[in-house]
């Protein structure tokens, strides 16, 4: 097997930029922080940084995958769709502030003392939209598979009629 040094360079840097640049950079952010914006905004700045991680990993790991995949292979198809709905996941995550669960329902907000304050976005349409978006993409790359594999068939029928002529 050989290696796709393209690749393996990518997932490198995006393992560097999302896992561990996150992780050690952590220790640096001042306490004050983590808790005015975790009683006050409702963010849990450390389950964040570790979520961002575990994204950083699971996609140096498809772009390692899919650079070794040949473009006209089963496992190519399939990694496309996975890489698009883990996509789709990132998307709800962004929408959701760290909360991909909600569907893009974001509720920041936090108690201090006898106050509450609580905004609600309501991004769904957008959640609606990406996921409309991905399947599409889906779907296309279902009829570009079945596309390279007819032209693939297409172009090895002449090679076995002008090779029996031999």
């Amino acid at each position: 097997m050989r290696i796709n040094l393209k690749a393996l360079a990518k997932a490198i840097v995006v393992l560097i930029l999302l896992t561990i640049l996150p992780i050690v950079g952590r220790q640096w952010i001042p306490e004050e922080f983590f808790r005015a914006f975790s009683a006050q905004g409702g963010f849990d700045i450390y389950g964040l940084i570790n979520s961002v991680a575990l994204i950083g990993v699971i996609l140096s790991v498809l772009i390692l995958l899919r650079g070794h995949a040949e473009k006209t292979s089963p496992m190519y198809l399939a990694l496309s769709a996975v890489w698009k709905v883990f996509s789709l996941g990132i998307v709800f995550f962004v929408l959701g502030a760290g909360h991909p669960e909600t569907f893009g329902l974001l509720m920041l907000g936090g108690k201090s003392g006898l106050n509450e304050n609580i905004v609600v976005f309501d991004f769904r349409l957008f959640a609606f939209l990406a996921t409309s978006i991905v399947i599409v993409m889906i779907v296309r790359s279902v009829l570009q598979f079945q596309q390279s594999k007819a032209k693939a068939k297409s172009q090895e029928a002449p090679a076995r009629v002008t090779g029996n002529e031999k």
